[in-house]
């Protein structure tokens, strides 16, 4: 079975480049650009790695984070969470580990280590 990828981007380019790079791959992913419909998706689905931008529309990616951390089923509290920002440098590792992202990425992207980073947490 595939493995599920949540990515919550609002660039058009990232969304379109993810989604041919990861299907290639043999993932399943769905892309969102709001943050604010991140919640409600994990909430309604299972995913083995969610990919968020850490600036969003609705809810940003450090806050969608430590949402999905506190969710009660624990399954889902538990779900990768990697990264991907250009304003990393606002950011310390403490600062990620605090709210439960697992990986982050710097942009712009480095399409490779993106794979290498899913695959890490959700080998095929």
């Amino acid at each position: 079975m595939s493995k599920k990828i949540l990515l919550a981007d609002d660039s058009p380019v990232i969304q379109t480049l993810s989604k041919k790079i990861f299907q290639g791959q043999g993932y399943v992913i769905k892309g969102l650009k709001s943050g604010s419909k991140v919640l409600e998706e994990v909430e309604n689905n299972d995913y083995d790695v969610i990919i968020l931008d850490i600036i969003l529309p609705g809810i940003d990616g450090m806050a969608l984070a430590k949402k999905i951390r506190e969710m009660k089923d624990e399954k889902k509290a538990k779900t990768p969470i990697i990264a991907i920002s250009g304003n990393y440098k606002n950011y310390t590792k403490e600062d990620f580990d605090e709210v439960g992202i697992n990986d982050y990425l710097i942009k712009p992207l480095d399409y490779d280590a993106l794979v290498n980073a899913v695959k890490k947490y959700a080998p095929k």
